[in-house]
């Protein structure tokens, strides 16, 4: 059984409907790491099912979630095999075929080759790649749609296209403002999607700002201890204090009491390090210092808080936080004789007096 050529499905449609009355193909691909972009397209194509239909009775959805794939396989190979009752276009939706053994995608691959008659075949996935037996079926047959997300240094200029996307304007240093308040992991991006509506819904048509962001925008667990150095950085003693409360009170274990001393030492050193840098070149100052060039633009404007006396100070705290840890403190209002103490204490106890 053949079926005549149709023409492609748009990948972006304006309101999230299809503005496109053309014929579907027979099958689609719709791929990617970018899980709101990916659903977003499977969305439209369920959308214009029901537009060409009126219901969604020519849509079937089989969805392979990796507990029961052989099962669900068998009922998608019979879906797909099932001649329809219904009029019109047809559309079987596969959801996560990349949860198959590449020999049952061989299989759904087969059936590209003589498909039913006005039926379209959709599958989707995380990954998939281009030597994949059934990424080639459709390719041949149809058309593949790829939404990736950008690579952690590119998640700015994603962060500004996503908000044009919402209908607002984000600038470059507000969007690299965001990422450091909720985190930059492009894994993540569905989460800061959501941030991004509540900062246009906060705003109400206004150009938002870093202030509008750390109003609106929850901080994520992650990013907390980098708004810690920051303040740390910058002397602001009672939001250092803060900070370091909500880090404890977050209950993640990579933010316990070593992992805040560790970071705090690696700042100072940091923090040294800029010191000795006779210009304010942040490209060069980056390189030299190993950072990304908004971490050195950071460095570069704290410094001017550090004298070589503060730096002194600061590591004379962290070393009697670190014997503190150790168990080895010295006879203090914290530790009696040396016993080792509560540790949140004696890390909170070093950045008073670190910031005295």
């Amino acid at each position: 059984m053949t079926q005549p050529a149709r023409a492609i499905i748009p990948p972006c449609y304006p309101h999230g409907t299809m503005a496109s009355t053309d014929p579907l193909k027979p099958s689609y691909l719709i791929v990617g790491t970018d899980r709101p972009k990916v659903s977003q397209a499977v969305q439209r194509l369920r959308m214009r099912v029901v537009k060409d239909s009126g219901s969604d009775l020519d849509l079937t959805v089989v969805a392979i979630d990796g507990s029961a794939t052989a099962a669900t396989l068998q009922e998608a190979l019979q879906a797909i095999s099932t001649p329809s009752l219904a009029l019109g276009i047809r559309v079987i939706l596969v959801q996560g075929v990349d949860r198959l053994k590449e020999t049952q995608r061989r299989q759904l691959a087969a059936c590209l080759e003589d498909p039913m008659p006005d039926t379209c075949i959709a599958f989707e996935a995380e990954r998939l790649g281009k030597t994949d037996a059934l990424y080639k079926a459709v390719a041949r047959v149809g058309e593949v749609l790829v939404f990736n997300l950008p690579k952690k240094w590119e998640m700015a200029r994603w962060v500004e296209k996503r908000a044009k996307a919402q209908g607002f304007h984000l600038s470059g240093p507000v969007a690299q403002h965001l990422l450091e308040r909720c985190g930059a992991d492009p894994g993540r991006s569905e989460r800061i999607e959501r941030e991004l509506e509540k900062l246009k819904q906060y705003c109400g048509g206004e150009e938002p700002t870093e202030a509008h962001v750390d109003a609106v925008c929850t901080p994520d667990d992650d990013t907390v201890i980098f708004d810690l150095m920051d303040a740390v950085g910058r002397r602001e003693r009672g939001r250092s204090i803060a900070l370091l409360e909500a880090l404890y009170a977050s209950g993640n274990p990579r933010n316990d009491a070593n992992g805040v001393f560790y970071s705090l030492k690696r700042h100072i050193e940091q923090l040294e390090a800029a010191r000795q840098l006779p210009h304010n070149d942040q490209s060069a100052a980056a390189k030299q210092l190993g950072v990304h060039p908004w971490a050195a633009r950071k460095l570069l404007a704290q410094r001017e808080h550090f004298d070589r006396q503060r730096i002194g100070r600061a590591y004379r705290a962290l070393a009697e936080a670190e014997a503190g840890l150790r168990g080895q403190a010295p006879v203090t209002l914290e530790s009696v004789g040396g016993v080792k103490d509560d540790e949140r204490l004696v890390v909170e106890l070093a950045l008073v007096r670190l910031l005295a």
